[in-house]
């Protein structure tokens, strides 16, 4: 049976029904291939195109029944399975490996990948990507690690989707002496498409290069010390053991990203989507991972953030784009890709202006932010009395202020909330957000709900729909605001007797 595989560059995804190819860092390759749940073990024979150095060179793979490959001679191997089972590791024994190459042997950005600590490293990256998506299923497609002896560090892995009567499976293939950050990325694709596909039927989804990259690259900056374990230095007592001490204080998983941008032009949504080869290397390299982490958690802080993209993983299995996918599963945020352009612009300029030295305390941050959402104005209970100040809810500019006064004052507190946004505590970020992102929706659609005449506290029939849509949203952000309110400091008895006036 031939499919064929057409490689591209970078992480572009090459939408078709046959296969796809896709780069994690170096040369990977990505092949979807079918094979008939009631003959798995027949030769399988396909063609796959793989560039590479600006050539294109056809190989044959075979998938080798067991009397074919007892005519291949090969070295011992060893295999695991982790616990989960989902992770069937293989790589050649020890007593038969080659040595590797001595420049990346000592190399502290390399792993020696082993296939009992590898299965380990495995559940580790794959437990730590559930937990930042926050889902719980049960996985479905079983992956195949497989091992081979590093020769440089230009070698390239391999992600084979093969598709059976009960469903996926997966063939990972990696050098057994790898940069950490590759492995990761090709771990994490390979766990991506394996959640994406468990509803797939004629075709293997597309994983963005966006979600791969900047989750991969979320897990190395919040967690790196927990994801790799190295291999064993001592034996005791036959009983072979690595001790590791970590003594760190968590970091801001963003304080790498914000160094790397600051300064730099930061990469558009499209450059994103589709990067270039130079783009996974050097200087550039670092500003594309940081950009995908940057992208990946602004969205997993948005409101539901992790069930979109969890609904965007489940989608890719019915869409031959991402787009798509995305559009459906993030439409309460975003009606078109444009709005997804307009808000990645806004994140970047909020996250490279923003100083972590800089920001207001929670309780500091919650008081700003009442007072932009607070309106002053004058008040006069009777005629011959001097105006009194007061200060009224968005809620009531919105629903009693006409729509002239209205666009006046709300652009205005869209500029507030912008400068607000630079220097307010992390916790209050995402409701900031909300709230510019409610007031400039509802500026844009009462643009369009029908014409109000000049002087008319009257709204029009199609501007009261609007109203009452936003003054219903509003009563959710102002709920979560208030579940935000900081708590007043306990007052210690001692200090509330201090307090107490003293008599004479």
């Amino acid at each position: 049976m031939n499919v064929r595989s057409h490689s591209t560059t970078a992480d572009e995804s090459v939408i078709g029904r046959a296969s796809r190819s896709v780069r994690v860092g170096g040369t990977v390759t990505q092949i979807e291939r079918r094979a008939r749940s009631d003959a798995p073990y027949r030769v399988q024979q396909f063609t796959v195109a793989i560039r590479r150095a600006g050539s294109v060179s056809l190989l044959l793979l075979y998938a080798l029944g067991s009397s074919a490959s007892a005519q291949l001679a090969s070295p011992p191997t060893v295999s695991t399975r982790s616990v989960s089972g989902q992770f069937i590791v293989q790589g050649v024994a020890t007593s038969a490996r080659v040595t590797n190459p001595p420049n990346l042997a000592d190399n502290n950005n390399y792993l020696k990948l082993e296939p009992a600590l590898a299965a380990v490293s495995c559940e580790r990256i794959k437990r730590a990507l559930s937990d930042s998506l926050g889902d719980k299923s049960r996985w479905r497609g079983r992956i195949h690690l497989v091992l081979y002896p590093a020769q440089s560090a230009d070698d390239g892995a391999t992600i084979v989707s093969e598709r059976f009567m009960d469903g996926w499976s997966y063939r990972l293939e990696l050098p057994d002496l790898v940069e950490r950050r590759r492995f990761v990325r090709a771990v994490v694709q390979t766990l991506l498409l394996e959640q994406a596909g468990r509803n797939a039927s004629d075709h293997s989804p597309e994983i963005p290069a966006w979600l791969a990259g900047g989750f991969a690259q979320h897990l190395l900056m919040s967690n790196e010390s927990e994801l790799f374990l190295p291999p064993p230095r001592w034996a005791v007592n036959g009983l072979t053991i690595n001790p590791t001490m970590v003594n760190a204080r968590r970091r801001d998983p963003l304080e790498t990203a914000r160094r790397t941008l600051r300064g730099r032009t930061p990469l558009t949504l499209a450059e994103l989507s589709w990067p270039t080869d130079e783009q996974f290397d050097g200087p550039a390299g670092e500003v594309y991972r940081s950009s995908a982490q940057l992208f990946v958690s602004e969205l997993l802080r948005l409101k539901d953030g992790r069930a979109c993209l969890r609904a965007m993983l489940d989608g890719l299995a019915t869409c031959y784009n991402w787009q798509t996918a995305f559009l459906h599963a993030f439409r309460a945020h975003f009606e078109r890709l444009v709005d997804l352009e307009k808000w990645w612009a806004l994140q970047v300029e909020h996250f490279t202006g923003r100083d972590p030295d800089q920001t207001w305390s929670p309780a500091e941050s919650w008081s700003k932010l009442d007072e932009i959402l607070r309106t002053p104005v004058e008040v006069r209970h009777s005629r011959n009395e001097l105006p009194g100040r007061a200060e009224i809810s968005l809620a009531t500019v919105i629903r009693e202020w006409d729509f002239t006064r209205q666009r006046q004052t709300l652009p205005a507190k869209l500029r507030e909330l912008d400068l607000l946004r630079l220097r307010v505590s992390q916790d209050l970020i995402p409701l900031v957000d909300d709230y510019h992102r409610l007031l400039s929706v509802y500026l844009e659609k009462r643009d369009h709900a029908g014409l109000t005449l000049p002087g008319s506290k009257l709204p029009s029939p199609g501007a009261k729909v609007v109203i009452r849509e936003v003054l219903k949203q509003l009563s959710e952000l102002e709920s979560q605001r208030e579940a935000l309110r900081p708590q007043p400091m306990p007052v210690s008895a001692a200090q509330a007797e201090a307090d107490l006036p003293k008599s004479p």
